[in-house]
């Protein structure tokens, strides 16, 4: 029976899920519901993961031997305990039946692109997160969830539009489009009602997202208000991969920045993002990743092998 190694990549909106063989080939591909770390309770967040596991599992003519799990909200050290501990405790352990290793969800992105222990990952997606490593060298930026960071995220657009209408429709900002797509999207008449939406029982910090790509929306239109919104969270990344690329020392050098998350991707950030840093860091390669959940997945080889070697 032929080994698998099984790479999760656990965001707040969906998750993405990579299984490949021992030469690296992938073998199968999926995506279940997000399970963001502090974006929903922990019982959501095994439900979730759960309906996604037995799916691969179905699909598996092999053993999935290790898995790494690259998961977004684990920043500190008591998060990654209390995650470790749940997974091995729980459903989720007990399904798989291997080693779990955990990540940061951006810890994962630069194995999906790269062989060097060099470069920035960037996830832009519902949060926001940086990661630089050279050599020995590693830094964080942001990625602290979105009351203390996250700036330029899908929560801080969705908090902004939601914002700019609001003030639209009081009288104590500019008039904008956002007013009435807002309106649409929640499916309420008035403004006001908004509070009902936002403050729901059930509340999660991906309700806020939910309206941000209501920005480019009326962008497309030619609001203002929108545009200063997407440019501001230009911006804010510009702002973070400088910040860890001087922290490990890589303004100088040939690396590749990897890029993860519809938001950063946007048609209205990643552009003035390019223009920006090229000029900063000119020997730079700019990658868009498209799932790294393949970068989780050789991790967990990587961890196999070394297990096995007695690393």
């Amino acid at each position: 029976m032929e080994n698998f190694f099984l790479g999760l990549d656990i965001g707040g909106t969906k998750t993405k899920a990579v299984v490949i063989n021992s030469k690296s080939g992938i073998i199968y591909e999926s995506e279940g519901k997000g399970a963001g770390y502090h974006a929903m309770p922990l019982a959501k967040i095994e439900k979730n993961l759960v309906v996604l596991i037995k799916s691969i599992k179905r699909n598996m003519r092999g053993k999935i031997v290790f898995s790494c799990f690259g998961f977004a909200g684990a920043d500190s050290q008591e998060d990654r305990i209390e995650i470790s501990s749940f997974i091995k405790k729980g459903k989720i352990g007990k399904l798989l039946g291997c080693p779990v290793y955990l990540h940061n969800d951006v810890e994962i992105i630069l194995p999906s692109v790269t062989e060097k222990n060099k470069g920035i990952a960037v996830i832009g997606g519902t949060g926001c997160n940086f990661y630089g490593m050279n050599k020995n060298k590693e830094a964080y930026a942001s990625g602290l969830n979105c009351f203390i960071s996250d700036e330029g995220s899908g929560f801080d657009i969705g908090l902004k539009v939601l914002r700019a209408a609001v003030r639209s429709f009081d009288g104590r900002g500019q008039k904008t489009i956002l007013e009435s797509l807002v309106k649409e999207k929640a499916n309420i008449k008035n403004i006001r009602d908004l509070v009902d939406v936002v403050y729901a029982k059930d509340f999660e910090k991906t309700t806020i997202a939910w309206f941000a790509p209501l920005a480019e929306k009326a962008a497309d239109k030619g609001d203002k208000i929108a545009k200063q919104i997407l440019i501001s969270a230009a911006g804010e990344y510009i702002l973070g991969i400088k910040a860890v690329a001087n922290k490990v020392g890589l303004k100088d050098k040939e690396f590749v920045i990897a890029f993860v998350g519809s938001t950063v991707n946007s048609k209205y950030i990643f552009p003035n993002i390019k223009d920006k840093i090229k000029k900063l860091f000119p020997k730079a390669i700019l990658k868009k990743v498209e799932n790294p959940a393949f970068g989780a997945a050789k991790l967990a080889m990587n961890y196999y092998i070394k297990n096995r070697e007695g690393f």
